[in-house]
């Protein structure tokens, strides 16, 4: 029976074959799009599962609550996890990692930097199951000076030969021992290094340091543990070790468990950058609403044809054929189609998976469709959008009354308002996607073009971390400012787009001297008038007043704010907390200048409250070069740095690349949102097409019959075209809402924020119009000009 509802359905496939183009095109176009998502979705939720005790790995985060706001931060004090280890018997095991962010490595003549370089307990390899090509995970990091490095970083040292044994300097002059060489840490991992030290005597004195929150600690806890129990303990940690230290602040410390698996998609601590289950649900929504729009065109075209199949299913009525049946061989036909529009799909997910993972910035192989959970997910597919496409002409084509049929009296207008629905629901469905993909777009270039307080173009970054190379500063500053194509030098202690941290001073405010947590940045002499900072009262830091370096300070105006200073000019700061059991006072500065507010991080983050104190040098350069000639001032700058440091790297990057890649996620997500809106429009529009081409064949002999007694050529199209543009313009009240709030609830995530604006939805709808006038026109226009001699001959 089976294969002679397939026979049948393959006949009806090449008997029309047109309409079958038009639905294997829009199906095609459908499930490699969701394929495609599917594998962006599956590889998100995949992050760090590789983990043989992925379940029981937990990660703490701090909440430090302060009198006046909550900071979020995904690092600990060393102390935490040890004393975890130690009072609470069921911590299994913990480790920690000490970010010593950018190292440079020498292995003989070659010197590289490293980035992402920590030191780590020796109980690393415990807990997570890094994959070893070389050395013993049990003893990689037992001993002082021992590194391990990952394949591609071993690679850039040894080339091919082992690198196990072998030994790395650091930039002072530290040897570092090799015991181990792991696999690339894989990129569905929410934490990456390139390079893991073995803890020192610095990480060791540390284990009993309860004020700094700036280590990444990790517990294993016994599997399905409740981690109530541990929470609950929290109150009774701060109480002990770290109360006595902050209460008198008014600051308290509370501590959350993200499990390791969550991080990735649930975590959004400050200066996080990870992934959002916000986009997960997205995309799947998007490969899910594709997916619907092409089996709507199946609905729409197989009810539109009903009059060419009434007869067949008349006559098999007539034969005894039951109602089950004629269901069975309707389905069978829209399985098979998703069949062959499925092994379309994978060749060109094949095709097309290169430009995806460029798009996407994911590393996805075509293997990853040969696992057997995806093969289910593509079996899904079939069978979903297989009956979901099929049900509806399915229960209506098998209810065809035989006589009806066959006395000729059967009217097949019966579906027209569901078609009617469908085709609304499908521009509903776009015109949601286009509105998105529209705000999401504004708020990027918003976020592009935003005043950022500071001049960050044309802005040359230096990052060194040791000490000498800031002792010769100003003899490379004054080496760089003979060339006239280089228009400032300055230095800080970070970046102007990636200021972080807390420190505690004690601040003056209205009531008396304060402990409060303020971000804080080193600057030189020339760093505001460089990166062209304005002061709005007081002065600058100035070289004719030495004692700048030691008793002034510069805040923002979101300092002031925060301290309610009407005058804030000759407030004391007290360059730490105030003095404890007989200890020496901290140094008292003044503040000098208030200086306009400017982004110390990307849009996703507010401008904090900030105290800028005067240093001679700092480990950041910023060098402000022309627009002209930039490659000879770039060899200018790198011919002068390596005569200052003959023995140091030159590289730099510009200070607009740091900002812009800190929205490459929100970018990456924009494309992949917008090439999907684009494709979900085109298959909407294949269904118009093939339905205006059927409604066009129906109404053939009116349309002779109008041109007989004089109707033009555009008194037709407009008719033709009437009934789809109503359709469309029944979308727009359904559409506009639910785009407007989506997108009103997705702003909320930036304190920044574009406006959504009227004219938004003003030209996505007006865009819309056009694309269905732009469908369907060229039926119209092909059935008005046609001769009705041709239609009316047999008349």
């Amino acid at each position: 029976m089976l294969l002679n509802y397939l026979k049948i359905a393959w006949r009806n496939l090449r008997k029309d074959k047109f309409y079958s183009l038009i639905n294997i095109l829009g199906l095609t176009i459908g499930v490699t799009c969701g394929l495609l998502l599917l594998l962006y979705v599956t590889d998100e939720l995949s992050y760090d599962r590789y983990q043989a005790n992925a379940s029981q790995i937990y990660r703490i985060v701090s909440h430090i609550t302060e009198p006046d706001k909550v900071n979020r931060w995904s690092s600990t004090q060393p102390a935490l996890a040890p004393t975890l280890k130690k009072d609470y018997p069921f911590v299994k095991n913990y480790v920690r990692f000490f970010p010593y962010g950018r190292m440079m490595f020498r292995q003989g003549e070659k010197r590289f930097y490293e980035e992402n370089v920590y030191s780590a307990d020796s109980t690393v390899f415990d807990v997570f199951s890094y994959k070893f090509v070389e050395g013993d995970p049990k003893t990689a990091l037992d001993q002082p000076g021992c590194v391990v490095l990952t394949q591609t970083a071993a690679q850039k040292f040894f080339g091919s030969k082992s690198a196990l044994g072998q030994s790395l300097q650091t930039n002072d002059t530290t040897f570092y021992k090799v015991t181990g060489v792991l696999e690339d840490i894989p990129k569905n991992s929410h934490f990456t290094f390139n390079a893991l030290l073995s803890t020192g005597q610095n990480e060791r004195q540390a284990a009993t340091v309860w004020g700094g929150f700036y280590i990444y600690s990790y517990l294993v806890l016994p599997e399905h543990f409740d981690t109530n129990i541990l929470v609950s303990k929290f109150p009774q940690v701060y109480d002990k070790y770290i109360g006595p230290i902050f209460k008198r602040m008014g600051i308290k410390v509370t501590y959350e468990l993200q499990p390791l698996t969550r991080i990735h998609l649930y975590s959004n601590m400050e200066g996080e950058s990870n992934g959002n289950i916000g986009y997960v649900y997205t995309f799947s929504a998007v490969a899910f609403f594709m997916l619907l729009i092409a089996s709507i065109n199946y609905m729409n075209l197989a009810t539109a044809r009903s009059a060419k199949r009434a007869k067949e299913v008349g006559l098999r009525k007539v034969m005894g054929s039951l109602r089950s049946r004629l269901m069975a061989q309707f389905l069978t036909e829209s399985v098979l189609m998703t069949v062959l529009a499925l092994t379309s799909s994978l060749i060109l997910v094949l095709i097309l998976l290169p430009f995806f993972n460029s798009v996407s910035g994911k590393d996805i192989h075509f293997v990853e469709l040969l696992r057997p959970q995806f093969l289910l997910i593509a079996l899904a597919i079939v069978v979903f959008t297989g009956f979901i496409s099929g049900s509806y002409p399915a229960f209506y084509l098998s209810a065809f009354e035989p006589a009806a049929v066959l006395k000729g009296s059967f009217n097949a207008k019966g579906g027209s308002f569901f078609r009617k629905a469908l085709v609304v629901a499908q521009f509903s469905i776009s015109l949601i996607m286009l509105i998105c993909t529209w705000i999401v777009y504004k708020q990027l270039n918003f976020m592009r073009n935003h005043d950022l307080g500071y001049d960050r173009e044309q802005v040359l970054t230096i990052n060194y971390q040791d000490r000498q190379p800031r002792e010769s500063f100003y003899s490379l500053k004054n080496n760089l400012l003979t060339n006239p194509n280089i228009r400032a030098v300055a230095s800080s202690s970070s970046p102007a787009s990636n200021i972080g941290g807390r420190v505690i001073f004690t601040v003056e405010s209205n009531t008396g001297l304060k402990e409060m947590g303020f971000k804080p940045v080193q600057v030189d002499y020339d760093y505001l008038q460089t990166m062209g900072m304005k002061i709005v009262q007081g002065r600058n830091f100035s070289e004719k007043i030495p004692a700048d370096t030691l008793n002034s300070v510069i805040v923002n105006q979101a300092a002031v704010q925060r301290m309610g200073w009407k005058e804030p000019l000759g407030k004391k700061v007290l360059l730490g907390g105030l003095p404890q059991n007989g200890q020496p006072s901290p140094p008292t500065a003044q503040v000098i200048g208030v200086v306009k507010d400017f982004h110390q991080q990307s849009l996703y983050n507010p401008i904090e409250p900030l105290i800028i104190l005067c240093r001679r040098a700092n480990p950041v350069i910023h060098i402000k070069i022309q627009p002209q000639n930039v490659e000879q001032t770039i060899a200018f700058i790198g011919q002068k740095w390596r005569e200052t440091y003959p023995d140091k790297l030159f590289e730099y990057r510009f200070l607009d690349q740091d900002f812009a890649s800190a929205y490459e996620a929100d970018e990456l997500w924009g494309r992949i949102f917008t090439a999907f809106s684009m494709l979900t429009i085109l298959i909407a529009c294949l269904g118009l097409f093939g339905l205006a081409t059927f409604t066009t064949e129906q109404r053939v002999k009116e349309i002779g019959v109008r041109k007989v007694l004089g109707a033009s050529v555009a008194s037709v199209v407009v008719l033709l075209s009437k009934d789809f543009t109503k359709l469309v313009l029944f979308s727009f009240p359904i559409a506009i809402p639910i785009a407007w709030y989506s997108m009103y609830k997705w702003l909320q995530n930036f304190p920044f924020k574009t406006d959504i604006g009227v004219w938004v939805f003003v030209a996505a709808c007006v865009l819309t119009l056009l694309i269905c006038w732009a469908t369907v026109i060229y039926q119209s226009l092909k059935a008005a000009i046609t001769n009705p001699v041709k239609s009316l001959r047999s008349e």
